[in-house]
């Protein structure tokens, strides 16, 4: 009897010192799909907020999206042109910052957006 209980803890010793390392090991051989996960969590909406659907009926009039890498190009070439490159919601004109990863748009009223989006309506700040 005293056999298997010593058994038993090694391998329950064993597994709980593993676990830490399979984490580590998974990030390591998938670090690309860990860095987009931690990326999209970096900054949390504040308390008592929500994030505008990309549903939301003005949303998808003018074509927003969270992150302005998943505009429909097809839709909105304007989004291919080099100079911009760099229209983000942040810089818009329409856009209130409430934190570091979102704000408010004056023409999104139902929730905040992405300092990383985009959408058909940006203009440039003056």
């Amino acid at each position: 009897m005293d056999n298997s209980r010593r058994e038993f803890l090694k391998h329950a010793a064993l597994f709980t010192a593993s676990v830490p390392c399979i984490g580590m090991l998974g990030n390591a051989i998938l670090p690309s799909a860990y860095a987009k996960e931690k990326k999209s969590k970096d900054v949390p909406l504040p308390p008592g907020q929500v994030a505008i659907s990309e549903s939301d009926a003005v949303a998808t009039a003018i074509g927003f999206k969270h992150n302005a890498k998943d505009i429909d190009y097809t839709k909105y070439p304007q989004r291919k042109k080099a100079d911009a490159k760099n229209q983000f919601c942040e810089s818009c004109a329409l856009f209130s910052r409430v934190n570091e990863g979102w704000g408010k748009c004056q023409m999104l009223t139902n929730g905040l957006v992405n300092n990383k989006g985009w959408c058909g309506s940006w203009s440039k700040k003056s």
